[in-house]
């Protein structure tokens, strides 16, 4: 734990409360040094020495009663500047006492028991230097009705010694005891807030685990077949050059979709593994591949007229060449579904200047041919959330009789 979490609140930021502590501190601390060193002269007040000494004690005390408004601080410092006040002046070991108070709530064990004894020593000086002088000197003598001054008895002295030694100590523990508590209730809290986010990450979990197992028990199967179907196709059309290249196509689409989905799956099972760790998307896909997407979506039967003009292609990131690759994928997708065998539209120009734009149109179908395949809109929805993601601009719907997909992204360029 740092140091300043072990140290009561800085004296900078008192509250009213605080100030009125520290206003009582200062004035018994005045007053028991004043009181000392006056009974201490009182004795021979003839004696210049005995006087010099004792105002020594007056003018010293004042300074050194102020140090306990910093003993939140510096308490071994007032701790121990006390207790040599006490030892070498006619002065009380109040500040001392209170510096011991601080030193027992904030500072480790071997500090305590050394400024323990020093204090403990400067206390037993103060009270023995009272003990030891004329009834009329001390502190703890008492009139008698006939006006007799009567020196207090030893176990009185005893009695204060012990007293003093045993608040400065109590009060320390009891700060300590207080702020102990305040930290394991704080560790308490801590605790429950990492044991309920466990708790929603162990059923986050355990629903990637659900739907991991089901789109591999149902797409990973359908995907097989698909992909052995067309195997035996591709076979059985060795005859026919078209037939053949179309299977082979199915073929290798469907091998992409198994991978693809593999890694999907990857991820959804340990989110924490060191490829989902990263910003890296699963399956690496670059602008490159448009032409690829582009010539694949030509070869099932949609005719596409594509303008596509890229710069600095090198520079973009990973996760934003994914995210292009697959809203083109989708807008591809969805105009395949929804208007089959229309001619379809596409403009893409990327520059790290003025960001990437993408236009992807084609003729709203007619009801007579409308002969698509049904959709959720999760396709069009997918597109928005990258778009956001990214910081980009998404259109998405009828405009002038087609169905536009108009999207603009920021540059983001590759860290090195």
């Amino acid at each position: 734990m740092p140091p300043t979490e072990k140290h009561p609140a800085s004296p900078g930021a008192w509250r009213p409360g605080t100030v009125a502590l520290h206003v009582v501190l200062v004035v018994f601390a005045l007053a028991s040094m004043l009181v000392a060193s006056s009974y201490s002269a009182m004795p021979q007040p003839a004696s210049g020495l005995r006087l010099a000494w004792a105002g020594a004690g007056m003018v010293l005390g004042t300074g050194v009663a102020s140090l306990v408004l910093v003993r939140g601080r510096y308490p071994v410092l007032v701790a121990v500047v006390g207790s040599i006040y006490a030892l070498l002046l006619p002065g009380d070991s109040f500040v001392a006492l209170v510096g011991l108070a601080s030193v027992v709530a904030t500072r480790p064990r071997r500090q305590v028991l050394a400024v323990g004894g020093l204090v403990t020593l400067a206390t037993g000086a103060a009270v023995l230097r009272d003990a030891s002088r004329p009834a009329a000197g001390q502190v703890f003598s008492s009139t008698q009705p006939g006006g007799e001054v009567v020196a207090a008895p030893v176990w009185s002295h005893v009695l204060v010694f012990v007293l003093a030694l045993g608040v400065a100590v109590g009060v320390g523990l009891y700060r300590r005891a207080r702020r102990d508590l305040t930290e394991v209730r704080a560790q308490s809290r801590e605790q429950a807030q990492t044991t309920q986010h466990l708790r929603t990450e162990l059923t986050r979990q355990e629903e990637r685990d659900l739907i991991a197992r089901e789109v591999h028990d149902t797409l990973a199967h359908r995907l097989s077949l698909v992909s052995l179907q067309a195997g035996a196709l591709e076979v059985v059309a060795a005859g026919d050059p078209e037939l053949q290249e179309a299977a082979s196509a199915v073929q290798a689409n469907a091998h992409r979709s198994l991978d693809d989905l593999r890694g999907l799956i990857g991820v959804l099972r340990d989110p924490a593994s060191a490829r989902s760790a990263t910003t890296e998307p699963p399956v690496q896909l670059s602008l490159d591949d448009l032409a690829e997407l582009l010539t694949t979506t030509r070869e099932a039967g949609t005719p596409v007229v594509a303008t596509v003009v890229v710069s600095d292609a090198t520079s973009a990131s990973a996760p934003f060449t994914h995210a292009v690759y697959r809203i083109v994928q989708e807008s591809l997708t969805n105009a395949s579904k929804h208007a089959p065998g229309l001619p379809l539209d596409v403009a893409l120009t990327a520059s790290a200047a003025s960001g990437l734009h993408l236009r992807v149109s084609n003729p709203l179908p007619c009801e007579a041919r409308a002969g698509g395949v049904p959709g959720a809109g999760a396709g069009v929805t997918g597109i928005h959330e990258r778009v956001r993601l990214l910081g980009g601009r998404a259109q998405v719907g009828p405009h002038d009789g087609r169905f536009v997909v108009d999207v603009w992204l920021p540059w983001v360029v590759h860290s090195a």
